[in-house]
C-alpha cells in the first residue's frame, strides 16, 4: 500500500495538522470529550496521532477509526483554537481515506448511493414509510405541551412517535416527528411572487430547502416563503433541488457529495436569482463553504466560491431586508410567551452567524427573549445521533438543563437536525417546552 497517500493528495489537512500545537484549548471545550474523557477522541489526540504516523496513516486510522467517528464537526475546536486549526478538514480528509480503504456500510452506502442521490426516489420510498408510520405507537406519557400556539404551527409542535424497540438500529426508544403526509414540494409552486402591497422590491431569492423541511417539517418552509412574501420578496423553490450532500461529505463519501453538489449548483443557478436562501443552518454551512472542499480544480473551487457569495441564512436576510431601518417583524406567539434560542453549530460556528438571529428575537420578544446559559452543541451532529445515540443523549443532558433554567415557553432554532435532536431530548426528560423555526414564530408587520 503506498504511504500517506490521503497526506499527499489533501495537502490543506496536512497544513492544519502542522498548525495545532497542542495546547489543550479543545480538551475544554469538546463535547465529545467531556463525556468520553479519551485523549484520541479530541482534536489535540487526534492531530498528534496522525502527525507522528505520517508513513502509516491508512494502517492507523483503521484501527483507531472510533476516535475518527466519534466527532460531531461542530466546529467548537477551531473556534477556541488559537492557531485556528480547521479541525473540521482533518476529520473529513480521515474519513474520505477510511472510506477509500474499507468502503461504506452497507446502511449508509444504501442511503448515499440510492435515497439521497435521487429526490424523486427518496420521495418514494418516505412517502410509503408514511403509509406505515400509523403502526408507530405515539409517545406515552408526553408532558402537557399546554402554551396555546396559532393553528398554522399548532400541528407541528408536538406531534412525535416512539420508535420501537425491533428498529433499535435506528436508535431504539428514540421520538421523531412524523414524516409528512404531505411534502413541502407538494405544498408550495415553484414561482411564489410577493404581495402586491410590497412588490417594488424587485429581489429574486431561490429557496433551497433541505431533506428534513421537505419530508418532516414542511410548515418550515411554508412559512420561511410567506414571510419573504411579505417583505416583498419574489421565492423561486425548484423542484430538482436535492440533498445538499453535507452528511455525505462529512462520512467520507467525497464522490456522491460532489455529484449532489454539481447538480444543485446548476438547478439554483439556473433560476437567475439574486440570492440563495436556507432555513437550515446544516444546508446552509454545505453551500457556504462545504462545496468548495469538493471541488477538482481551480475552475470548480471558482464557481463554488462565487456561488457561495449569494448564498444567506434566512436570519441573515430577514435582518438585510430591513435596510438599517427598525426590523419591521412582530410575534404570532400568544401575549406573553417567553421564548428561549438555541445556537445551531453550523449556524453560530461554521457560518458565523449568531447576532442576526438573535437581533430579530429581541426586537421582537422585548424582555421576553430569555438567553439559555449552555450555548453549546446539542449533540445531534447529523447521523451522529443515529450511531453514538447514547453518547448523543449524554451531550444533550446539559442543554436541557439549560433550557430548563430559562422558564421559556418555546426554544426556537434555525436548523431542522437541532430541532428533532432538542424535540426527543425534551420529551426523554418531560419538558413542556414547545420547539419551532424563527421563521414559524414572526411575521411582517
Amino acid at each position: 500500500m503506498e504511504p500517506a497517500i490521503w497526506i499527499q493528495e489533501l495537502t490543506d489537512a496536512r497544513q492544519e495538522i502542522e498548525k495545532c500545537i497542542g495546547c489543550g484549548n479543545c480538551l475544554l471545550y469538546c463535547p465529545v470529550y467531556a463525556q468520553e474523557r479519551r485523549e484520541d477522541c479530541v482534536a489535540r489526540g487526534r492531530n498528534r496521532l496522525l502527525r507522528g504516523s505520517a508513513d502509516n496513516v491508512p494502517e492507523l486510522l483503521s484501527r483507531i477509526r472510533d476516535a475518527f467517528d466519534k466527532c460531531l464537526v461542530c466546529g467548537t475546536c477551531t473556534t477556541v483554537c488559537p492557531q485556528g486549526v480547521r479541525n473540521d478538514k482533518i476529520i473529513t480528509a480521515a474519513r474520505e481515506e477510511l472510506v477509500r480503504l474499507n468502503g461504506l456500510p452497507t446502511g449508509k452506502s444504501l442511503v448515499f448511493h440510492h435515497l439521497l442521490s435521487s429526490r424523486k426516489t427518496m420521495s418514494a420510498v418516505l412517502r410509503a414509510a408514511g403509509r406505515l408510520q400509523w403502526l408507530l405507537p405515539q409517545a406515552s406519557g408526553s408532558p402537557d405541551r399546554s402554551v396555546a400556539l396559532p393553528e398554522r404551527v399548532a400541528g407541528r409542535a408536538g406531534a412525535i412517535r416512539h420508535i420501537p424497540l425491533f428498529l433499535k438500529g435506528l436508535g431504539g426508544g428514540r421520538t421523531l416527528p412524523p414524516l409528512a403526509g404531505v411534502f413541502l414540494s407538494e405544498m408550495l409552486p415553484v414561482i411564489n411572487p410577493p404581495l402586491r402591497r410590497v412588490a417594488n422590491r424587485k429581489l429574486r431569492v431561490a429557496y433551497f430547502s433541505g431533506c428534513s423541511t421537505e419530508f418532516n417539517l414542511p410548515n418550515v418552509g411554508v412559512s420561511l416563503v410567506r414571510l419573504l412574501n411579505q417583505m416583498g420578496v419574489e421565492v423561486v423553490f425548484p423542484r430538482e433541488q436535492g440533498c445538499c450532500g453535507l452528511a455525505v461529505y462529512l462520512n467520507g463519501d467525497v464522490e456522491t457529495a460532489r455529484k449532489l453538489a454539481a447538480h444543485n449548483l446548476q438547478v439554483l443557478s439556473a433560476t437567475g436569482a439574486d440570492i440563495v436562501v436556507t432555513g437550515c443552518a446544516t444546508c446552509g454551512s454545505a453551500l457556504k463553504e462545504g462545496w468548495q472542499g469538493l471541488a477538482r480544480d481551480d475552475m470548480e473551487r471558482a464557481a463554488f466560491r462565487s456561488f457561495a457569495g449569494r448564498v444567506k441564512d434566512v436570519s441573515e436576510l430577514l435582518v438585510d431586508l430591513a435596510e438599517f431601518k427598525p426590523l419591521p417583524y412582530r410575534s404570532i406567539l400568544p401575549a406573553g410567551c417567553r421564548v428561549t434560542y438555541h445556537d445551531p453549530c453550523h449556524l453560530a460556528r461554521h457560518q458565523g452567524v449568531a447576532e442576526q438571529p438573535r437581533a430579530v428575537l429581541r426586537h421582537v420578544f422585548k424582555d421576553r427573549f430569555v438567553e439559555m446559559d449552555d450555548n453549546g452543541c446539542c449533540g445531534c451532529g447529523g447521523s451522529f445521533n443515529l450511531t453514538h445515540y447514547e453518547l448523543s443523549k449524554s451531550m444533550a443532558k446539559n442543554k436541557m438543563e439549560s433550557i430548563a433554567r430559562t422558564n421559556a415557553d418555546v426554544v426556537i432554532n434555525t436548523c431542522p437536525g437541532c430541532m428533532i435532536q432538542l424535540v426527543d431530548n425534551m420529551e426523554r426528560n418531560g419538558l413542556p417546552q414547545k420547539v419551532l423555526h424563527l421563521v414559524e414564530v414572526i411575521e411582517a408587520e
